[in-house]
């Protein structure tokens, strides 16, 4: 996602930094058209998944690029000058990344407390970890979901690619001094860091479990480094100094890198369009394929004069690849303040078009005035340049005084803003994630003691509308977010359930997860299973489930509330199959919620404590029609 670090040398030599000296390598316009169309894939996805459901693949062909460019930056200078200047290029890429960064972190959380005051609650937290590059952990440890999300999109959501893209930019450098030292031959450095990529990916193709939210595999850097690998590995193998120019003209002939190219990016084009998050093909069979492309298309866009550099090479795709890093940047946090609440930015296309056209507005501007003079001439220079634009004299027009002030008062007002947000950044209680931890502290907590034996209930004392009763009996319940969310309620209703739910999960591992609840001897005499949040799965799933529950338990089924397209099919099926079973109950949770909509959280999906209490007391009255007699 950051421009290519090679056009810095060739166009203003004359203003680095004696510690920054320039490192002459080819410039690749190519390259820069291969960015423009990786970031075009990226915003249509987070504008709407449903036109281009794999656009989010864009993100690995950024990192190829990452993968490829840095490595041949770290090649160039070595054959230049003989040794590679570790703390220049870390120098040059906090030039490049800082500048941006900051500024889209102050102004987004600036103008949610204006706009969006709600937003800072989820927004606060990650701050911290994406200034300090350490985002995607952040994310992991706190059971983030990039894919399986319901209203308006996190602010700084997106700030984890950028982080795996730092820790690459900060381990790869000295495993590159090393393999340049220890191992001699350049088929066997490549084969080495091949090596990596290919353990990298075994451990997304471990670590990744069918029916369960990928994004531990997704932001993980060691299960999703190997895009970044394998860019260094060709980088190895075909530095831009090796590549000969095509004297014969771009148009006159087709090359095997070209061809190869050109499959790749029809391959990629293919994933982007076919492929969705919830592929089990993906992990990691698609993003291999997807490294491989990227690989196949970044080769043949760094050929001087190739025909497909050239075509990618044109002055409108340059334009949007040397922005990239900002468009990037800025897109999401505009979109997800323009998106309503309760509302995902698919709901308000609009909305989320205007923001997305605006985030180009904004990188042009943020190139420009920031990006570009801090990258020239460093930050000190910079700093002192405004310092004495700020001095009026005989040598400063008014114009410059006045537009230095303007600057400096913008940039105050903006701190100022942001500061004042998240001093006084609202708690959160009404939000997803807030209901969500504290579903999980209290599954987290110990139960409560247990009575050895208790009472049947009989039917004088069975449930009213009003208060149903609890059942006799070990209660099981396998869920996802939503039933975490309602977990406190759960417990408060059912004394000792055992409640085994996790963020994500979807209708398709029913029956797996049954099976593993029975051999912990964990399944209870009652069964409560909620997987229709997350869209995948349907009769089908559920019979598997059923039929794997056994004879003599009773099973409750949750119908789902989210507004997503999947609803009604998976309530259907839901209501279906449990019409084929008599000892099969429905906790129609889409009717008792339906129109209280302040009883849940700002997603619209998960209840809050109001409404995780109607959602256990819908469960306890769908069990009350199944008597502990009945089979």
């Amino acid at each position: 996602m950051t421009d290519s670090p090679q056009t810095l040398t060739l166009r203003l030599p004359s203003l680095q930094l004696p510690d920054a000296p320039p490192v002459l390598r080819p410039y690749a316009p190519g390259l820069d058209g291969l960015r423009a169309l990786a970031v075009t894939a990226v915003v249509i996805y987070h504008v709407n998944p449903e036109w281009l459901p794999g656009g989010f693949l864009g993100v690995d062909v950024f990192f190829g690029l990452s993968g490829y460019l840095i490595t041949d930056l770290l090649l160039a200078e070595r054959r230049r000058r003989g040794r590679i200047d570790l703390r220049g290029f870390w120098l040059r890429r906090a030039r490049r990344l800082l500048p941006a960064l900051a500024a889209v972190l102050l102004t987004a959380t600036a103008a949610a407390t204006v706009f969006r005051p709600d937003r800072l609650a989820s927004a606060a937290d990650s701050l911290l970890s994406g200034a300090t590059f350490t985002n995607n952990w952040w994310q992991i440890a706190t059971d983030a979901s990039y894919f399986a999300s319901f209203g308006p999109p996190p602010l700084f959501q997106h700030l984890w690619t950028l982080s795996v893209e730092e820790q690459f930019y900060l381990l790869w450098p000295p495993v590159l001094l090393a393999l340049l030292r220890f191992v001699p031959r350049r088929s066997i450095r490549a084969a080495l860091v091949l090596a990596s990529a290919v353990a990298s990916m075994t451990a997304m193709a471990l670590l990744y479990e069918p029916g369960v939210d990928p994004s531990r595999v997704y932001f993980g850097t060691d299960t999703h480094i190997f895009p970044m690998l394998t860019g260094a590995a060709l980088a190895l193998l075909r530095p831009s100094t090796g590549l000969l120019p095509n004297r014969t003209g771009p148009t006159r002939t087709m090359r095997p890198a070209d061809i190869a190219g050109a499959a790749g990016l029809v391959v990629l084009a293919v994933l982007a369009y076919t492929l969705s998050e919830k592929d089990d093909s993906l992990y990691p069979g698609g993003f291999a394929l997807a490294a491989l492309a990227t690989g196949a298309a970044v080769l043949a866009s760094a050929q001087p004069l190739g025909p497909l550099a050239t075509l990618l090479g044109t002055p409108p795709l340059r334009w949007i690849g040397k922005r990239s890093y900002g468009i990037y940047l800025w897109h999401l946090p505009l979109i997800s303040i323009a998106t309503p609440d309760r509302m995902t930015p698919a709901d308000a296309p609009l909305n989320a078009i205007t923001a997305a056209v605006t985030s180009v507005g904004l990188a042009a501007l943020s190139y420009r005035w920031l990006e570009q003079p801090i990258r020239r001439s460093g930050f000190r220079a910079t700093a002192r340049t405004l310092r004495l634009a700020l001095t009026s004299g005989a040598t400063r027009t008014r114009g410059t005084v006045l537009g230095a002030r303007a600057a400096v008062g913008c940039v105050t007002t903006v701190v100022l803003v942001a500061s004042c947000g998240l001093a006084t950044t609202p708690d959160g209680a009404g939000s997803a994630s807030a209901q969500i931890e504290a579903g999980q502290r209290s599954l987290n907590s110990a139960p409560p003691a247990q009575p050895s034996a208790p009472p049947e209930r009989t039917p004088k004392n069975s449930a009213s509308p009003t208060q149903p009763a609890v059942p006799a009996g070990k209660v099981s319940a396998i869920g996802d977010s939503v039933m975490v969310a309602a977990a406190p309620a759960l417990k408060s209703k059912f004394p000792g359930i055992h409640i085994d739910a996790k963020v994500s999960r979807q209708l398709s591992v029913a029956s797996k997860e049954v099976n593993v609840l029975k051999q912990r001897g964990a399944l209870g005499d009652t069964v409560i299973i909620d997987l229709g949040s997350n869209g995948t799965g349907g009769e089908s799933d559920l019979q598997a489930a059923i039929g794997a529950i056994g004879p003599g338990k009773r099973i409750v089924l949750v119908t789902s509330h989210a507004p997503a397209p999947w609803q009604d099919s998976v309530n259907q099926a839901i209501k279906s199959v449990a019409a084929r079973h008599h000892h099969v109950a429905v906790a129609d949770w889409d009717k008792a919620i339906t129109g209280h909509d302040d009883l849940l959280a700002d997603d619209g999906v998960h209840p809050g404590p109001a409404g995780a209490k109607i959602y256990a007391e819908t469960i306890a009255s769908a069990l009350a029609t199944l008597p502990a007699g009945r089979r």
